[in-house]
This record gives C-alpha cells, sequence and structure tokens, in this order.
C-alpha cells in the first residue's frame, strides 16, 4: 500500500514510508513554499499522509 500526501498547490508525493513522503514533502515546501518551512512540524506532515 503506497502512502501519499498531497500538497493543497496540487503537488502529489508518493512514498512506501512515512519517511519516504515526509522527506520528499518537506523539499516541496522548501522549494515552494519557502515560507512555510519553519511553521510546519513533522508531526504535522505524518498527520497528513493518506494510504491509496
Amino acid at each position: 500500500m503506497a502512502k501519499l500526501i498531497r500538497c493543497e498547490c496540487g503537488f502529489i508525493v508518493r512514498g512506501e514510508t512515512d519517511e519516504d513522503v515526509v522527506g520528499a514533502i518537506r523539499g516541496h515546501i522548501a522549494s515552494d513554499h519557502p515560507a512555510l518551512s519553519r511553521s510546519v512540524s513533522p508531526e504535522d506532515l505524518l498527520g497528513w499522509i493518506e494510504v491509496e
């Protein structure tokens, strides 16, 4: 079962593990939404994970 996080901008990250998707979405946030980088915690990101 794949895991995913959907960014509100429409970007979707998929991976096999929580660490895969959290790492990828952190990179996306850093490059596309740098103002959010400091305000979004790892716990927040874990809460955004969906299972496909």
